[in-house]
């Protein structure tokens, strides 16, 4: 199927890439999105980074005291990453997540924008089963509206502020804190990204 062979073309990209991409973003600036993350999170609390590339911000959770769970599908980004954070980090797809309640955080900085749409409700079920009751979440994406194969063969799925939240009024479990847009500079030009803060109601919540 198309969308089998695009997820493919783009771990194939990741794995025959993986040093150039990593010197690329290891050093970009998301202070503010992972400050704000961790104030969601107690103290030493776990953390899942969800497609973690690099491990640039696995690093800064590792260093602040938190217990980091750190996965990737690209078993060359894995390799790379897990020298830089001095621990193993794991070759898994968002598809093939599956945990209980374990996780205080989860942080998907630009890695979500690689499914498929039509699996998205399906990988949203999965993070809010691995997260503990009150936990946060953070995705981030680019902002417009398709589903796209870049110039450099990977694939994208782009979205809007009406398109996500539609997207999570069909998980009722999750309430979104804050949904916003930033431009930024990022190679040479400037994209607009679409933030997503969203919380895991407990049981008992009201």
């Amino acid at each position: 199927m198309p969308q089998t062979n695009n997820k493919k073309q783009t771990i194939d990209f990741y794995n025959a890439n993986a040093e150039q991409y990593v010197a690329e973003t290891s050093s970009l600036d998301v202070s503010d999105h992972r400050n704000r993350f961790l104030n969601f999170i107690p103290d030493g609390g776990h953390i899942l980074d969800l497609g973690c590339g690099s491990g640039r911000d696995s690093r800064f959770f590792i260093d602040r005291g938190y217990s980091v769970t750190a996965v990737d599908a690209s078993e060359a980004i894995a390799k790379l990453a897990s020298e830089f954070i001095g621990k193993t980090v794991d070759v898994l797809a968002f598809q093939e997540l599956d945990y209980f309640e374990a996780f205080d955080g989860i942080w998907a900085c630009a890695s979500l924008l690689h499914c498929p749409k039509s699996e998205m409700d399906s990988i949203i079920r999965r993070m809010t089963k691995a997260l503990k009751p009150h936990g946060i979440v953070y995705m981030s994406f680019k902002y417009g509206a398709d589903e796209r194969v870049d110039e450099l063969g990977r694939f994208f799925n782009d979205y809007t502020e009406a398109d996500l939240s539609e997207l999570l009024a069909a998980h009722s479990d999750l309430q979104i804190v804050d949904l916003f847009t930033e431009t930024k500079p990022l190679r040479g030009s400037h994209q607009t990204w679409l933030n997503l803060y969203a919380k895991k109601q407990a049981d008992n919540d009201v």
